[in-house]
């Protein structure tokens, strides 16, 4: 085969630019610490990095969605901490009040306290958080959410916010609510025993005063309404019927009633003296907000309550409701607060897994793209010495010439 000096020179001058190519790809390699640098360098493992850098990035943004979902959370269980501790007071101050051996000025002092608190808890549910948000506004953040007119213990309250609960997706497949609406919180709390609720007639003229209430075996929302036709005596009307449906009823000081059907019975206490014409009325628990719960609270204690025995037992038969509806609150602000901590701990949870998947990520990732630097320094000492060779080879062949023998 006959060679050419021009295709000796050609394929010489290839083969070098192909070695310094190597050595090029290497010195970067090396440099950057990556084996891909591009995705021909190695299609199937650039297209496993890729597919696993996506993967972390989403997974990222959720680490991040979860630490600000877990901000908010705080902040929201900080200010219903709050508010129970303020309830908590109020309920305090209502069972001193129940005590029928204060003054009416005593009472009179409290209702300032709980005017006070009146104040305070509006104060909590208008509160807005760090990024001027406010908390129980749903999701008009920028409405303050409750307003009061009227004076103390004749107070309407309003709500101007909306039911909506601000959301973060925190997982795939996962969207946490971060905030709780005003109506929820404060707007929604069932009266009475929460099933339903037994109150006095406010005509009533004896000193009958109600006592504790339970379910026995159910409730059917039966309205029951005890009307007293002499002392010791009462009819059973039910719904609002004109017509009792049991007459003649003896009544007996502090003893249980029983009242419904075998499956649907429920039981009622009344203590005292009722009069003719007095009523007791049971019916379904209704919602009441917590702001006219307190209002009817300093209502009831700036009244003047030991000036007969029948204002005493109407004021035993309003601040045992009242406090009825305190306990309702307190409870339902407690059933927050462990719906908030759940939440939060289900961000723990969520954010362990999360950062053990961005590490797994991390290790995938390096397996993939890091660069072995053993095995890397090896090969530029071999790729340098296969091109000095070349060049040395090169510079003597392309020195040979037939003239140097002549």
């Amino acid at each position: 085969m006959r060679i050419s000096t021009s295709m000796m020179f050609d394929t010489a001058t290839q083969n070098m630019l192909q070695l310094q190519t190597n050595v090029y790809k290497l010195q970067n390699q090396m440099s950057t610490g990556r084996r891909i640098l591009t995705p021909s360098d190695d299609p199937v493992a650039a297209a496993q990095a890729l597919e696993i850098s996506q993967r972390q990035s989403m997974n990222t943004q959720f680490l991040d969605n979860q630490g600000n979902a877990a901000s908010q959370l705080s902040e929201l269980e900080s200010n219903l901490r709050t508010v129970s501790d303020l309830i908590s007071n109020v309920m305090a101050r209502a069972a001193e009040a129940d005590n029928p051996n204060i003054s009416d000025t005593s009472r009179q002092a409290i209702s300032f306290e709980v005017n006070e608190n009146f104040a305070q808890l509006l104060g909590l549910a208008n509160g807005s958080d760090a990024l001027g948000q406010h908390i129980f506004a749903g999701l008009r953040g920028a409405t303050t959410p409750f307003a009061v007119t009227g004076s103390p213990g004749n107070r309407t309250t309003s709500y101007h916010g909306d039911d909506g609960r601000r959301q973060l997706q925190v997982e795939t497949g996962r969207t946490m609510g971060v905030s709780e609406s005003g109506s929820d919180i404060f707007m929604r709390i069932p009266q009475g025993n929460g099933s339903f609720q037994f109150s006095a007639g406010a005509g009533n003229t004896g000193t009958g005063v109600i006592g504790t209430s339970s379910v026995i075996s159910g409730y059917d929302d039966t309205t029951y309404q005890l009307a007293f036709t002499a002392p010791g005596v009462y009819d059973v009307y039910l719904n609002g019927s004109a017509t009792p449906s049991l007459t003649g009823q003896t009544y007996t000081d502090g003893s249980d009633i029983v009242l419904g059907p075998a499956a649907q019975q429920i039981k009622i206490k009344i203590s005292g003296t009722p009069a003719a014409g007095d009523t007791f009325t049971v019916q379904p628990a209704s919602n009441q907000d917590l702001f006219t719960t307190i209002d009817s609270m300093i209502k009831a204690l700036s009244a003047n309550v030991t000036s007969t025995p029948a204002t005493q037992a109407a004021f035993k038969n309003q601040i045992t409701s009242i406090r009825q509806n305190l306990d309702q609150a307190y409870l339902h602000l407690i059933t927050a607060q462990t719906s908030v901590g759940a939440r939060r701990l289900e961000l723990e949870n969520l954010s362990i897994a999360g950062a053990d998947r961005d590490l797994q990520y991390q290790t995938d990732l390096g397996r993939l793209q890091d660069l072995d630097y053993t095995k890397a320094v090896s090969d530029m000492a071999n790729q340098k010495v296969v091109l000095e060779a070349a060049q040395l080879t090169f510079k003597q062949v392309s020195q040979m010439s037939l003239f140097n023998y002549l």
